[in-house]
Parts: structure tokens; C-alpha cells; sequence
């Protein structure tokens, strides 16, 4: 029309074209020239958008060639090499089903999954086609739900021959029941309910056609129809207040499914039962997580540990050692080597040696101070042997083998009766198997808590140690607190309009309890993986809380969830204390090694305020504890009123006493305050069970067998009780 009237690339509203087309076309009906100029407009319109988007496109190509040239490449095949380096996170993705068939693949899974939540975490994690092809070796693939690469093309119209090249990519096609699709019809993706059973039927054609199984899959994300409403309230949680709908993704039975496919005849009892159960036939037994340890190696740890706890307790106790000192060693060491654990035992002497040559202590935490060889070998200054005195100058020795004393630091000044010398005063009386089991084979887990700003450089040391690809975080995962559920709740109830009573605001919550929210790490936690092994046999990686500037990365599952039985974690935790030492020893020049602990002016604050020189009042407490990390609170400030402890051992089963649920309140307390029991005879800890029963008389292994069965909560048993009685064990007690 434009060209006709002599104005070429011209563009003007629909109303202007008509006049001119009713001046070029005299005669010519209204509705005619109507229909006309506006298929010319639309042309025009489209004619000119053409010419922006090549020009737009020419300059681009034209910007591309001139970075290609600023980069150095003048070629195709230098062009080619950038491919892998595109940002294909940014793409849009598609879901897909992975299957592990037998071990390889599932040490394929867990580096897919790394690689997804850290090289290509985009928002959500995602993995690259060149990637799964690179790891899909022991893997079977799934087109997956509505959502995967199949069903998307069918949706967006492909032809039959570009969705049979898509499926040839997988090793089965999935199909999930109709109600899933629901969305689509009402989204005018597909007609009707019809054309979901028509695209099922076509999917099912095709596999047949290509050779690839079909399978019914239900996408199942919780067990019963009644659980849909705690993904409600999460998504709730998680998204826009409107209500989002959702398909029925409960477990459905096997009958259940063939109701949802029956549309399919003959087919339906192949795709819900034969093809599923063939393509489970396919898949090995395999273990998520190993059930054997694998340490680390240092090569001669075994000799090394041997020499270190051997010549420390030649120094202190003389040559040749005391029987009871030899035969402690010599129990240690044996379950210690036998099992493998004496690399876990050198690594930790070097962490803190390394510490203390840099000027920092470090203090050892839990039960790695019922060994003795890591008493020996300086990973704990706690002394495992019963309370005794020891001459640092000619290695005298006496023990107190009969229960009457708590710790060596409460022992009476004395002279060695040999040479005349102050004679030093220790040992706590915890057995070795507090730590290791009574057969030596449980693993050692060895806590230490080092200086807060020296905690970094530990980290570092292991990383030296080991490599950085050989440690890595423990990752923890945090569930959701019933408080936080009855947020989501209220939320939902509200912002839905619904009145609940309280009984279903009750089941609501609980039903959205423990569900997992987010993950983390460990505090101090530290995996490490030995040379020959790759973390990917164990779990996969993340960042913390999938963080990308965390800096760290942590095991994909968390770490008591099996991997602490086939992995050596070292708790290299930050504390306070440490640090507060290092800076009084830095302003007093003293060191704090060299303190007494059983002066009676320090153990004083702990059942008064008179070694203060102030006066209860004064300071609104009846102790001189505030400043003492653990005896500062209320509540262990009243213990120690309750108690009024006066030796170092009263303090050690106060700190006891004050850590867990109903050791004191509801317990110990009421036993003291009643006059059943003393501080010295309430159980503090779970050692004391053991140690005490054996002073009793009762069989060591049935000690430590009672004391176990205490500290996992199963409580004493019947055929316990009675044979604690047979040795005169108090009923209060074994209440």
C-alpha cells in the first residue's frame, strides 16, 4: 500500500492507512479495506521489527568479534574451546530422575550433587547436560515430571521425530497419574483431561517404538492424602500469601495407580507393575554410606605413638614404670593400635603441640581424658590414674587404689619420703573405657578446644596436613522448632482466613515439626578424608546453607547421620578461655601451668565470698563465682549454695551435675537436700556409674554394660537391678 503510494518504509497508525487505502482502492467496501490495512499494519509492524532485530543482532555480532579479538582468537576452533565455559546455570533447566544402579553410580551421584549445589548453585542447584554425561556411568535416567525436558517439548509443540531424540537421551520415560497435569489444562497448556490421556498415550507408543520402558511414577512427596496440608503451610511459608495449588503427590498403593492409567488398556498393568519392577531388577544393593572406618595415614604412627606415650611416662614415673601404669599403658595402646586409631592420636598431638609451641593452651573436652595415652602424648592434661602422688625429682610413686579420694588434686601436701622433695599430687580415677568401649573398638573422638583466634590457624594446619581436597566441614542439618512451626501455622491460618481450634492448630504444628530448614556446619568439626579415598565414596559437598561466600565446604549429610562411624572428624572448636589465659599470662607473667589447684583461697569462692574481702550483700551472692566460666549463672551459683562444695573433685561433679536434663533438678538435688546422699555419692556423670560399681564389686564388663545402657536412655533393667542388689548397691541408687 505504502510503496503504491510512493512512500517506501513508511508506518503510520491503522486509521491513517485506511484513508490511504481508501484513496488508492476507490469503491472498495468499508469491512474490506478494514480487514486489509490492518493486515498491512500488522505486516508493517513486523517488517520493521525484523529490520531492528537483525540490526540489533549485526551489532552485537560486531561487539562479540571485538572481544574474540581482545581475547586472541581468530578462529573457529579457538572459538569452540569456550563452550564449556558458557554460564549454563543461567539457562533454563529441567527435572530429571536419577537412579542409582550399583555403587560406581552412586559415587557419580555424589559428585553431581556437589557440583550442583557449588560450581552451578544458581539460586537452586542445577547440573549441566555435559556434566551428566560425564557422570552417568552406574546412573538410569527419567524424563521426570511435568517439568522435565519430554514433557515440556510435548507441551511447546514438537514434532514426533524431535521428541523421540529427546527420549533417546533417557533410560525410561516417566508418566504420573492425570491429577497431576491439572494445572496445565487450567493454565490452557492442554485442552482438557482428555489430552493429558492422549499425551500419555503417545509417550507410551513412543517407548514402545524406541525400545525405552515406561514406567508409572507417582512423584510422591509424603506418605498419605492427609499430608498435603503440611507442604501447604511450608509452601505457605516459602511463597506468596495467595494459595498455590498443588497436585495430590501422596504414596499411592499399586491398585490406586492402576485406576490413574487404566486409560491405557492392555498397557496400563506394563507401565504400573512389569516395567517398574524390571527396571528395579536393574538396580543393585548398595550403601548410601560405607560401615567401615578409613583413617587417615601417616606412615610409622603406630611406633610414633608408642614412643611418645612411653617416654612422657618414663619421665614422670620412673624406669621401669609401676605395674599400674605399665598395664594401663600397655591395655591402651594395644586397643589403640589393633583397631587403627593411633593415626587419630598423632594427628591430635600434632594439632595441639603445634598450638602450644605458638603460645596458646589447649584444653581438652568429653571423654578423651579417660586415656591415658593421651595424657601421655599432651593431647589432655587430664591424668586418668587413680589419685597419686608422684616426685618429680627421684619418680617416687604412691596410688589410692580404694575409691576414698576423688582426685589426686585433693590429696594432702607431702614430702617424698625417698629424697625429700614437695611431691606433685594427681590422677582423676576415669576408666579408658569411658572413651573406647570395653573392647577398645569404639572410635575416639577427640574434642580440644583451642584459643577462639587460634582456631583459624588449627584449621589451616589440618588442611597442611591432609590437603584441602582431603577436609572438609562437618555439615549439620536444622530442623524446624515446634516454635517456629507454630509461626507457620498461625501464618498460614490467618492469611487463608481459617479458624482453627486449638486442637488442629496443635496437630497442624506438630505435623510441621522436625521437618528439615536449613543446613549448617559443625562448630569446630573437621572431616578428614585419607589419600586414597575420595569424599565423593562418602557423601557429597556443599556450601553451609547453600552460602556461596561461606568460604567453607561441608559434608552434603550430616555427620552423625553414619558418616561419623567410616570418617575421622577432629572437633578443633573455638573457645574463650583459652584466650583469656593466654592474656593474663601476657599481663601477670605467670604461668598458668604453674598454679596450684587446690589452694584454699581459690577453692573458697566456691562456698563463699570472705577470699573476695566483700561481703555477700555487697555483691548479691553467696558465692565468689561470677567471673568463673560455668559457676557464674544463677542456677549453678545455687547449686553451690545447695552443695557448698570445698575440694577440686566436688567441683569436677558440680560441672557434672549442672550439664543435662534431670542430673540435678527433679534428681541429685532432692537426694542431697533430703540427706539420702551426699555430694560425693549422687551420680555426676555417667563414669561414675561404672567406676563406682566396680569399687562395689560387680564385673567390669557388666559395669561399663549398665553404665551404656544409662547414658543411651534405656535405663536398668529388671535383671540389672537384681544384680546390682547381690553387691549391696543402695535402692536410691539404682532408682
Amino acid at each position: 500500500c505504502a510503496e503504491r503510494a510512493g512512500l517506501p518504509g513508511w508506518t503510520a497508525p491503522v486509521s491513517d492507512t485506511l484513508a490511504l487505502a481508501r484513496a488508492l482502492y476507490p469503491g472498495e467496501k468499508n469491512y474490506r479495506l478494514k480487514t486489509l490495512t490492518q493486515k498491512f499494519a500488522v505486516e508493517l509492524v513486523h517488517h520493521h521489527r525484523a529490520l531492528a532485530d537483525a540490526e540489533a543482532t549485526a551489532k552485537v555480532f560486531l561487539r562479540m568479534f571485538a572481544e574474540l579479538k581482545a581475547r586472541g582468537i581468530t578462529n573457529l576452533l579457538a572459538l569452540n574451546s569456550l563452550a564449556g565455559k558458557a554460564e549454563a546455570v543461567r539457562t533454563r533447566p529441567f527435572h530429571v530422575t536419577l537412579l542409582v544402579r550399583n555403587q560406581q553410580g552412586l559415587r557419580n551421584l555424589y559428585e553431581l550433587v556437589s557440583l550442583s549445589h557449588t560450581r552451578y548453585l544458581y539460586r537452586t542447584p542445577r547440573i549441566p547436560r555435559s556434566e551428566l554425561v560425564r557422570l552417568r556411568a552406574g546412573l538410569l535416567l527419567g524424563t521426570a515430571c511435568q517439568q522435565g525436558e519430554l514433557v515440556q517439548a510435548y507441551l511447546r509443540g514438537k514434532s514426533r521425530e524431535e521428541l523421540e531424540e529427546i527420549a533417546r537421551f533417557y533410560d525410561f520415560i516417566e508418566l504420573q497419574p492425570v491429577s497431576h497435569y491439572e494445572n496445565l489444562v487450567r493454565e490452557q497448556l492442554l485442552q482438557s483431561v482428555q489430552s493429558v490421556r492422549e499425551m500419555h498415550r503417545q509417550l507410551t507408543d513412543m517407548g514402545k517404538q524406541l525400545g525405552i520402558p515406561v514406567v508409572a511414577t507417582g512423584d510422591a512427596h509424603y506418605l498419605h492424602p492427609a499430608h498435603a496440608i503440611y507442604r501447604e503451610v511450608f509452601l505457605h511459608a516459602q511463597q506468596s500469601p495467595d494459595p498455590v495449588w498443588q497436585p495430590p503427590l501422596h504414596l499411592r498403593t499399586t491398585d490406586e495407580m492402576l485406576a490413574e492409567f487404566a486409560h491405557l488398556g492392555e498397557d496400563a498393568y506394563a507401565v504400573v507393575v512389569t516395567q517398574t519392577q524390571a527396571l528395579a531388577a536393574d538396580i543393585e544393593e548398595v550403601k548410601p554410606i560405607p560401615e567401615e572406618l578409613f583413617t587417615p595415614v601417616i606412615d610409622g604412627a603406630d611406633e610414633e605413638i608408642r614412643r611418645l606415650a612411653y617416654s612422657k611416662a618414663e619421665r614422670l614415673y620412673g624406669r621401669p614404670l609401676p605395674d599400674l601404669v605399665a598395664e594401663r599403658l600397655d591395655k591402651e595402646l594395644r586397643a589403640i593400635i589393633q583397631n587403627g586409631y593411633a593415626v587419630i592420636y598423632l594427628i591430635a598431638h600434632k594439632l595441639v603441640t603445634k598450638s602450644l609451641s605458638d603460645g596458646y593452651l589447649v584444653g581438652s573436652r568429653g571423654s578423651v581424658g579417660s586415656s591415658l595415652v593421651a595424657t601421655m602424648t599432651d593431647i589432655t592434661e587430664v591424668n586418668p590414674l587413680p589419685p597419686h602422688y608422684v616426685c618429680p625429682q627421684c619418680q617416687f610413686s604412691e596410688f589410692i587404689r580404694d575409691g576414698s579420694v576423688g582426685s589426686g588434686f585433693d590429696l594432702p601436701a607431702r614430702d617424698c619420703p625417698r629424697c625429700g622433695t614437695a611431691l606433685h599430687k594427681d590422677g582423676q580415677d576415669i576408666p579408658f573405657e569411658t572413651f573406647m568401649g570395653f573392647n577398645g573398638d569404639k572410635v575416639p573422638d577427640i574434642d580440644l578446644n583451642f584459643s577462639g583466634e587460634y582456631q583459624p590457624r588449627a584449621h589451616r594446619y589440618t588442611e597442611e596436613l591432609f590437603g584441602k581436597d582431603h577436609v572438609f566441614r562437618a555439615g549439620t542439618i536444622s530442623a524446624v522448632a515446634e516454635k517456629t512451626a507454630y509461626g507457620y501455622v498461625r501464618k498460614f491460618a490467618e492469611e487463608r482466613g481459617l479458624l482453627l481450634r486449638n486442637a488442629e492448630m496443635e496437630r497442624l504444628v506438630r505435623g510441621c515439626t522436625g521437618i528439615k530448614r536449613t543446613t549448617g556446619q559443625h562448630p569446630g568439626g573437621q572431616v578428614v578424608v585419607p589419600h586414597y579415598k575420595s569424599i565423593y565414596d562418602f557423601t557429597p559437598v556443599q556450601y553451609p546453607a547453600d552460602d556461596k561466600t561461606a568460604g567453607t565446604l561441608t559434608t552434603h549429610f550430616d555427620y552423625h547421620s553414619g558418616l561419623e562411624n567410616c570418617l575421622l572428624k577432629l572437633d578443633i572448636l573455638g573457645h574463650d578461655d583459652p584466650t583469656v589465659i593466654r592474656m593474663l599470662q601476657d599481663l601477670t607473667g605467670v604461668d598458668p601451668r604453674s598454679i596450684p589447684l587446690d589452694d584454699p583461697k581459690v577453692l573458697a569462692l566456691f562456698s563463699g565470698t570472705e577470699s573476695l574481702g566483700v561481703t555477700p550483700e555487697e555483691i548479691r551472692s553467696a558465692t565468689g563465682t561470677y567471673a568463673i566460666p560455668e559457676f557464674g549463672t544463677r542456677f549453678v551459683r545455687q547449686m553451690l549454695e545447695d552443695t557448698r562444695p570445698t575440694t577440686f573433685s566436688e567441683l569436677v561433679r558440680i560441672s557434672g551435675l549442672s550439664h543435662g536434663t534431670d542430673v540435678w533438678l527433679n534428681n541429685a538435688q532432692d537426694l542431697i537436700r533430703n540427706g539420702v546422699a551426699s555430694l560425693s555419692e549422687v551420680i555426676c556423670a555417667r563414669d561414675d556409674i561404672m567406676v563406682y560399681l566396680i569399687y562395689k564389686g560387680l564385673e567390669p564388663a557388666r559395669a561399663f554394660k549398665i553404665m551404656e545402657s544409662i547414658r543411651k536412655g534405656k535405663g536398668v533393667s529388671d535383671e540389672d537391678a537384681a544384680y546390682m542388689r547381690q553387691f549391696g548397691v543402695t535402692e536410691w541408687y539404682i532408682d
